[in-house]
């Protein structure tokens, strides 16, 4: 029993004593940290003071690790204690920020403006935490490691959080470098979430692996990484462009993600072991390697009990830039992986196939056929307005990959493959309509009747005719912010949402609306 007070004791003392700091590199204050009027000007100094159950709110602007020249120093952050990025300084909650429009950046270049070479050699470190903790809203960039210095991850380096957990929210971790392992992330033996973020730009070196993310090993420990909601492009490496883990995921899951325009010599996604594995509605389009033994997707274990499942997929269009290709796009050892529900079309292929042998394949679209599995469709998926590229790596989110009236992918899934968590596609529409669930990362919408009064249970809902958003059960306490992206990710506009009834004016097209009070809404402009 004394333990047990103990920890309630502990617990009820930081929580009494927790307290939020203030961040502005503009403040003109007391210094303090307690309010915007008396922020601190620079977030060391925050995270200098903080004690677990604390957090900081920054506002926009560019922080810089260090004011000197070492680059060996990096934001840590603290055990408990949750940053929050993406104030104006003038907000009393988190709910009011407007993160596009306060740009907070953590940026690593501590020298001469440009030169990389002087850079701080991670931005970010998340070492030996045993609580949750967030960081939100920031964007990430210019970590330079270079090979030979003995430092991993340019953007964020963390480990050894096994007892504990990062969330990684909103973020944009762009344009970060290492010469060795992960030049975005480098993660070894720690629980990491990844969601709404984009990994833009970022590299590893000629001989490095993991551009964007890679998981390596840190005293036998394992990982696990989930990646929800966000978005890959631009990255490079040798091997794993956007993702690279080693024998160290004790799970892996990615769902609702995008892989598009990422570069690499060998590979762009590669797992070489885990407890268990899961890529869902997702898509990788647009990608490209260059090498004989290359491939878009590698998975390297052949464990019985260690089975990747890639459902609901689309992966097309993903090409091996070499003049004789060895390998095919997505190559598995072991004759347990599955792909189900999933579109596999227009990659470079191997002696005319696009999967290797051992993969097993249901209920999906594979150009030239696959003999490992049960209804397998050789057919054209027929996209709304695809890329016309065969050769070369291109930006998907330029490019239409919805599917159009009359796509064999249409209502043709199997509804017993749909994970249980897989409620929405990747534009976050309801997974299954008309009964059957469809091929591929998106949903179709094959209804032909506009509705202009509620669903039954909705929050709100969007009338077609007037343009108009009506709030079913009206607007109660503080105004709530609203986001409208395309289809495709990218975000429309941000609005504040203020009355029960208001309008949003958009060219014709499909969006989904998000709101951290009413949940997500598909607008359909006519």
């Amino acid at each position: 029993m004394r333990p047990l007070l103990s920890v309630l004791l502990l617990s009820s003392i930081t929580n009494l004593h927790a307290a939020r700091y203030h961040v502005n590199g503009a403040a003109t204050g007391s210094g303090t940290g307690l309010s915007w009027t008396d922020a601190f000007t620079n977030l060391q100094d925050a995270l200098s003071v903080v004690i677990p159950g604390d957090e900081i709110w920054v506002a926009a602007g560019h922080y810089r690790p260090t004011t000197g020249t070492s680059r060996t120093i990096s934001f840590n952050l603290r055990n408990g204690v949750n940053l929050y990025g993406g104030f104006a300084g003038t907000e009393s909650s988190v709910e009011e920020r407007d993160i596009a429009g306060n740009p907070t950046v953590l940026n690593g270049d501590i020298g001469e403006p440009g030169t990389p070479g002087d850079n701080a050699h991670r931005v970010v470190t998340a070492n030996n935490i045993n609580t949750h903790i967030v960081l939100d809203g920031f964007r990430i960039m210019n970590g330079y490691s270079a090979s030979g210095s003995g430092y991993n991850g340019g953007g964020l380096n963390i480990q050894n959080i096994q007892n504990g957990s990062l969330m990684v929210r909103n973020c944009t971790i762009v344009n970060n470098y290492s010469g060795t392992y992960g030049g975005g992330i480098y993660l070894a033996a720690a629980n990491l979430t990844i969601e709404n973020c984009d990994l833009l730009s970022n590299s590893a070196g000629t001989g490095g692996d993991g551009g964007a993310i890679y998981n390596g090993n840190n005293n036998g420990g394992y990982s696990n990484l989930v990646i929800r909601d966000s978005r890959f492009k631009n990255n490079t490496g040798r091997r794993g462009a956007c993702l690279h883990g080693g024998l160290d995921f004790n799970s892996l899951l990615i769902e609702r993600c995008r892989f598009t325009a990422n570069t690499a010599e060998l590979s762009i996604i590669e797992i070489d072991g885990f407890n268990n594995a899961t890529i869902s509605d997702s898509y990788l389009i647009g990608n490209a390697v260059d090498d004989s033994g290359a491939n878009i997707l590698r998975i390297q274990t052949s464990a019985s009990d260690e089975v990747l499942f890639m459902t609901n997929c689309t992966f097309v269009q993903n090409f091996n830039l070499y003049a004789n290709p060895g390998s095919p796009a997505i190559r598995v050892y072991g004759t347990h992986h599955r792909i189900e529900n999933s579109i596999i079309h227009g990659n470079t292929s191997h002696n005319g196939s696009q999967v290797s042998s051992g993969m097993n394949i249901f209920h999906s679209i594979v150009q030239g056929g696959h003999a490992n599995g049960t209804a397998i469709v050789d057919a054209d998926p027929v996209f709304n307005a695809p890329s016309p590229s065969t050769n070369a790596s291109f930006d998907a989110t330029l490019f239409d990959y919805t599917l159009a009236a009359g796509s064999p992918a249409i209502n043709t899934g199997s509804n017993d493959l749909v994970p249980a968590t897989s409620l929405v596609d990747l534009a976050g529409a309801p997974r299954i309509q008309g009964g059957t669930v469809d091929m591929g990362c998106y949903e179709s919408d094959l209804s032909t009747t506009i509705a202009t009064a509620a669903p039954a249970n909705a929050r709100w809902y969007h009338d077609p005719t007037s343009g108009l958003i009506h709030l079913t059960n009206g607007l109660h306490g503080a105004e709530h912010r609203l986001f409208i992206h395309d289809m495709h990710g990218r975000l429309v506009t941000a609005a504040r949402i203020t009355s029960d009834v208001f309008p949003v004016a958009l060219p014709s097209g499909a969006y989904i609306a998000t709101s951290a009070a009413f949940g997500r809404l598909k607008l359909v402009v006519r």
